[in-house]
């Protein structure tokens, strides 16, 4: 039981470490549930997706100040501010296409509730895809050769193919 002794100072609320952990994990929280809040409600994903996408585009922006301050250019605050409306403008297209799934409902045009869904996630994938692509190739820039979405990129074109190769077949387009 003495190598248990820790966990009684973990709960000790008197003391002044304990206090200020609690006061930031509290903080912490807060703004995790207003984010939660706020990406639920208006742009139809969940918090951790939000955070996620903010932490990939943070990453993605970080990666190409680094490769361009390797090769030797300029940094333009005008890239700053483009990434600030990047961003809002990602926010605002999954928002808009949220508000008609919701409208579709009101109108009750539930059948077209799941192909907007669809839509949804496909957007956001999407983006998530542009954006890791973006990082891979700020790190080729950078001088690593990591080919994150090389397999990815196979795939999809594969797959791409053959849904046009269906389509033509098919619909004798």
């Amino acid at each position: 039981m003495e190598h248990l002794r820790f966990l009684f100072r973990l709960f000790d609320f008197s003391e002044f470490k304990v206090k200020i952990s609690s006061f930031y994990g509290g903080v912490i929280g807060g703004m995790f549930s207003l984010v939660s809040g706020f990406s639920e409600r208006f742009v139809g994903i969940s918090g951790a997706l939000f955070i996620l996408l903010f932490f990939v585009m943070v990453t993605d922006y970080v990666t190409g100040l680094k490769a361009s301050r390797k090769e030797g250019k300029k940094w333009i605050s005008k890239k700053g501010l483009g990434w600030v409306f990047k961003f809002g403008s990602y926010m605002v297209f999954l928002a808009v296409s949220l508000f008609l799934r919701k409208e579709l409902i009101y109108l009750g045009l539930d059948w077209m509730k799941a192909p907007f869904k669809i839509i949804h996630f496909y957007v956001l994938v999407h983006i998530f895809l542009w954006e890791l692509r973006s990082i891979d190739e700020n790190f080729e820039r950078l001088g690593y050769s990591f080919k994150i979405l090389k397999l990815a990129d196979e795939i999809f074109l594969t797959v791409r193919s053959m849904v046009k190769k269906n389509i033509n077949d098919n619909g004798k387009v």
